[in-house]
């Protein structure tokens, strides 16, 4: 029971067996029905009703067993003992596979396996938990090819909280913040509390862009929500964004991917989300602010150069622009004569700033005709 598809099912199930107990059949065959190929619904239920652990093929060999059981019994007694009775006579009495079982209320065992693997005061999944969680959906990424995103969370200045509201008023803000998560979250999705005020979103089968969506949305939602209560504290958070394996071959550089795109978002004023891109320069690159028009698809509009090389140009906008997308700009240097340059849009990177959305747009120069010479761009370059 250690794959994602697993988890999903045993929590499908699990919610079946605890709506309706009495009815468990009909709603096990039902969930049966509509199950897709290759998920291992038989061994996931024996092993929520009895710990055991079967391969699929075992399980379904022992669940076939048990009906023809529970038939028996009916015949024997009169009456329908139900699925569990004749379950736990033919694991002790029959097959031998349990010696000496304990009954315990589903839900209530649940709850007690839920306590170890959430954080006690956020109710939020907990670093150990979220690790195991990580390494889980990192490899069956890999295994089918999909995108994996991860977005680290901080709460902005959060010492500074403490020390003035005091470590309750701390612990609300926590909770809310927690709250918030999770109500902007999917069912896939896990969020974890990482370590004191961090927090870490998994989110399966998400692609860069998405995962910003998401973690930008939490972090408007904390703002707003803060800010609305009169006398409390202002809180704001920020977060960087990684994506499995544009931005990271494996766990620990995802995490520390997403770490970094946090620490920027920090240092660049925080209440912000960065993302972390793919990225890889063949050229050095110089800061430069230049004030640039783009133009596309018969539109132009103004920008703002972040910084230049001899193989592009990165630029702040304000929309994003799909990648492969051709662009004509003009770089306007202070004091300078301005540069038509055209170029190809290689990347897109969302961040989040006072409630507005601006995307640094990443452009390889084009070799084309009438296109900046290498020894204007050296120039521009070295004028900086």
């Amino acid at each position: 029971m250690t794959s994602a598809d697993d988890d999903g099912i045993r929590q499908a199930l699990l919610q079946l067996l605890e709506a309706n107990p009495p009815d468990e059949e009909k709603l096990l065959a039902r969930f049966e029905s509509r199950r897709k190929e290759g998920e291992s619904v038989y061994s996931a239920i024996l092993y929520i009703l009895t710990h055991l652990s079967f391969s699929e093929t075992e399980a379904e060999r022992h669940w076939r067993r048990i009906r023809r059981h529970r038939e028996s019994l009916r015949k024997e007694t009169h009456r329908d003992v139900g699925l569990r009775v004749a379950l736990l006579d033919y694991f002790v009495n029959v097959c031998h596979e349990l010696k000496n079982p304990k009954v315990i209320e589903i839900a209530i065992y649940e709850s007690t396996a839920r306590s170890a693997v959430t954080d006690g005061l956020t109710g939020l999944f907990n670093h150990a938990y979220f690790l195991s969680a990580l390494r889980r959906e990192t490899q069956r990424s890999k295994r089918h090819g999909l995108k994996l995103s991860l977005a680290m969370l901080d709460l902005d200045d959060f010492k500074h909280l403490n020390d003035t509201h005091g470590h309750l008023a701390g612990d609300g803000v926590l909770m809310k913040a927690a709250s918030l998560m999770t109500q902007s979250l999917r069912e896939v999705d896990i969020a974890a509390r990482y370590g004191g005020e961090e927090f870490a979103l998994i989110l399966p089968d998400t692609p860069r862009m998405g995962a910003f969506v998401v973690a930008d949305r939490i972090r408007k939602r904390v703002d707003e929500h803060f800010r609305r209560r009169k006398g409390g504290p202002a809180v704001t958070m920020s977060g960087g964004v990684a994506t499995f394996p544009d931005d990271a071959a494996d766990l620990e550089q995802l995490i520390k991917r997403a770490d970094e795109g946090l620490y920027r978002a920090k240092a660049e004023g925080k209440n912000r989300v960065t993302v972390i891109g793919g990225e890889r320069r063949q050229h050095p690159r110089v800061p430069v602010t230049h004030r640039v028009t783009v133009r596309g698809e018969g539109h132009a509009a103004a920008a703002r150069a972040k910084n230049l090389s001899e193989g592009g140009l990165l630029v702040s906008f304000a929309r994003a622009v799909p990648v492969g997308s051709p662009l004509d700009l003009t770089l306007r240097p202070r004091g300078g004569i301005a540069v038509g340059v055209r170029g190809e849009v290689v990347r897109v990177e969302p961040h989040g700033a006072q409630g507005r959305v601006l995307y640094d747009l990443g452009l390889r120069f084009l070799a084309e005709p009438g296109g900046p010479s290498l020894p204007l761009l050296r120039r521009l370059i070295s004028d900086v």
